[in-house]
């Protein structure tokens, strides 16, 4: 697997939390809870400052992940930079989409807390992503020790047949001192 792919998933994951914080920002707006008295103030609050925090949240994932973009583009061949801010931005995404689910209950006054398919598909995407940015780093160190060890093997591989070169053309080229022998049956007698 090459960069484009991790380049690609972090556009996707850019432009998704930056469209969840946007579209946060708008649904509501972020307006700071006029002056209620008691309990009603206070859950007021809460709400604001619960959707104040999903929109910072997601913008911070889509900068994580725009900084996962820019960090895989700028690299020279060393894709493990790109790797741990990739898994940085992964988790990001997921503690986002669980406080997502925590919010949404809160915010619909919920006894229990049920992810949506829309946000159970999310969660398994980002972790499909993390396994597919990991797998590209398994590959990218394996390939590393894969090129230095060729070079080592190659130079041995390359002294080993200059070595027997040398053998074989000293051989060749010396002159063979030649005896006469008699055979192994005749006893001494020319």
């Amino acid at each position: 697997m090459n960069r484009t792919f991790a380049i690609l998933l972090s556009v996707y994951w850019t432009v998704n939390f930056g469209f969840a914080a946007w579209s946060a920002a708008l649904a509501e707006g972020i307006v700071v809870p006029a002056g209620a008295l008691g309990t009603e103030s206070a859950w007021q609050a809460s709400q604001f400052f619960g959707h104040l925090g999903m929109v910072l949240g997601n913008a911070l994932v889509a900068a994580l992940f725009a900084w996962t973009l820019l960090v895989s583009l700028l690299e020279a061949g060393d894709r493990r930079e790109t790797a741990n801010v990739a898994g940085l931005a992964c988790a990001a995404a997921l503690v986002m989409l669980l406080m997502d689910v925590i919010y949404a209950g809160l915010a619909a006054k919920a006894a229990t807390f049920a992810p949506s398919a829309a946000i159970t598909m999310k969660i398994l995407a980002v972790l499909a992503t993390h396994l597919v940015l990991r797998r590209e780093e398994v590959e990218a160190e394996s390939e590393e020790a894969v090129q230095a060890a060729r070079p080592a093997s190659r130079v041995s591989t390359l002294r080993i047949i200059d070595a027997a070169h040398d053998t074989m053309a000293g051989r060749v080229a010396r002159r063979q001192g030649l005896r006469f022998s008699p055979p192994a049956n005749d006893h001494g007698n020319p």
